[in-house]
């Protein structure tokens, strides 16, 4: 265990909530500005390994100035463990399960090429555990995020993913990865936090499950009851409605039975019923909960064409728990109400293409205006140039990566320094001492 002294070195854990902010044991605010690191895919170990080592990778990453990576793994990684006895899949049977024989063999061979440290029966946690600790010689935090149960490409209303008993969600499995995953965390002094799940949307697939927020309460607090007994020290961060948009029901405690949503199934009875509130204080964990917050520019269901209309709904869908000043155009919208409570919550995906674009797009200058000036931390989506299977394609180019496709060096370089570096040093990012 190295909990214990942790206090006493970086990055001076365990971290806890205070008011808005998140903060170390020495009562430091701490803000991180960083990147997301898929490792959902169906291999899942992290992308772009076969093209530079983790060591590498990590450098770029902090050549930048980004001091944390949200990870997102599947549960399936510890579905797959406990069905093999408590033992993990080896990095060789990984690949040649996800890409075939042939490619996979290939793939396995250029991993262990750029990271001598591993062999073909390396297994998935020990290859992650690796880039955790050369993380922290960095000091860039890594947060763990459940990104999906089953192994893919995510997020859609009809992947299996999308919502508590959907096709591939079976919430038993879950909780337990949420453990498996809240106990591997002790060994590691950067991971201070970690998700309960990412994106959580309508189901298109099962019928009557009830999307709402009674049903979204009910088992993140079973998620977040779970990770605090196995690790009470780590932060947990906790999404929302609509593939992570809308916290709103929460962050003002309104009536979980008629609080309205998009597309929620509705509770008939409501009205007839006894209100039920989230009361997070009520919570032993309620120091611990970080709200985390989306933004795409193509939302089913938000306006995202004027940063005034943006910040509007930023501050309605769950930022108004900074306590900062309800923006101007919440006269348009006239649906601002307060937090009930003050919590923090971070921007943990939003992003766009990494080409010229990049610098005139409304969503992107409007988030970047809206974190420096509140003080909001972010993870951008996200770092992976290319994938080594993704829906089903081998060896595909993602044009929103931040690295060119074989993870030489950056996609859009004067994006990384014209747009990412100044957002950076404008969060006054401090790695610690």
């Amino acid at each position: 265990m190295v909990r214990a002294e942790n206090a006493t070195r970086w990055p001076y854990g365990p971290f806890s909530t205070r008011g808005r902010d998140i903060v170390n044991s020495r009562g430091d605010v701490i803000t991180w500005a960083g990147v997301n690191w898929p490792m959902s895919g169906e291999t899942m170990i992290p992308e772009g390994l076969e093209w530079a080592s983790a060591e590498e990778i990590l450098d770029m990453v902090g050549s930048v100035g980004w001091n944390v990576i949200r990870m997102g793994y599947a549960i399936q990684m510890i579905d797959e463990i406990r069905a093999r006895g408590g033992v993990d899949v080896s990095l060789e049977s990984a690949m040649t399960t996800a890409l075939g024989a042939a490619n996979g063999t290939k793939v396995t061979t250029a991993i262990i090429a750029k990271n001598p440290i591993w062999t073909p029966q390396t297994t998935r946690f020990k290859i992650w555990s690796d880039i955790a600790r050369i993380a922290a010689s960095k000091r860039i935090f890594i947060h763990p995020d459940v990104h999906v149960s089953k192994a893919q490409w995510c997020c859609s209303h009809t992947d299996g993913n999308a919502w508590f008993e959907d096709t591939h969600f079976n919430t038993t499995n879950w909780k337990r990865g949420l453990a498996y995953v809240a106990d591997w965390a002790k060994n590691h002094t950067n991971i201070v936090s970690m998700s309960l799940r990412n994106e959580l949307r309508e189901s298109w697939n099962v019928p009557n499950l009830s999307y709402n927020w009674q049903t979204l309460v009910g088992n993140m607090t079973a998620g977040a009851d779970v990770i605090h007994s196995v690790n009470p020290d780590i932060l947990i961060t906790w999404s929302g409605m609509q593939f992570s948009e809308d916290l709103s029901a929460l962050t003002t405690r309104k009536n979980l039975l008629t609080a309205p949503c998009y597309k929620c199934t509705a509770i008939r009875d409501a009205n007839r019923r006894q209100p039920v509130y989230f009361d997070l204080a009520s919570h032993p964990w309620a120091n611990k909960i970080v709200w985390e917050l989306h933004l795409y520019p193509m939302s089913e269901d938000l306006d995202t064409g004027t940063c005034r209309i943006i910040e509007a709904e930023l501050y309605r869908n769950g930022f108004n728990a900074l306590g900062i000043t309800p923006p101007a155009a919440c006269n348009v919208t006239s649906d601002c109400p307060p937090a009930q409570r003050l919590t923090p919550v971070i921007l943990s995906e939003f992003g766009h293409s990494q080409d010229p674009s990049l610098n005139a797009d409304t969503v992107q200058l409007c988030l970047a205006d809206f974190t420096q000036r509140n003080n909001v931390s972010w993870m951008m989506w996200s770092l992976a140039g290319s994938y080594r299977v993704r829906s089903g394609v081998q060896g595909m180019a993602d044009t929103w990566g931040l690295t060119n496709y074989n993870w030489t060096g950056w996609q859009f370089p004067q994006g990384i320094d014209t747009f990412w570096k100044p957002w950076v040093q404008a969060m006054h990012v401090a790695k610690g001492t």
